[in-house]
């Protein structure tokens, strides 16, 4: 599933609040960091910041695409 600004509230608030952190932090530019919290928190932290990260290349792409 591709977020867009029509859904990413939708999308986020399904998501644990450490979900929401990382992709947050993606968003905004944050460098990733490890948390001072348990793996469970940390992974869910990555997976969030991860998952922000491969979504905005979908929707570089998906631009790109509309442009060629």
């Amino acid at each position: 599933m591709i977020v867009t600004s029509e859904n990413r509230k939708e999308y986020l608030n399904s998501k644990p609040m450490a979900y929401q952190s990382g992709w947050l932090a993606c968003e905004s530019g944050v460098v990733h960091k490890k948390l001072n919290a348990s793996k469970s928190i940390n992974q869910q932290y990555t997976d969030g910041y991860g998952d922000c990260f491969a979504n905005t290349e979908c929707l570089l792409n998906q631009d790109e695409e509309r442009i060629a």
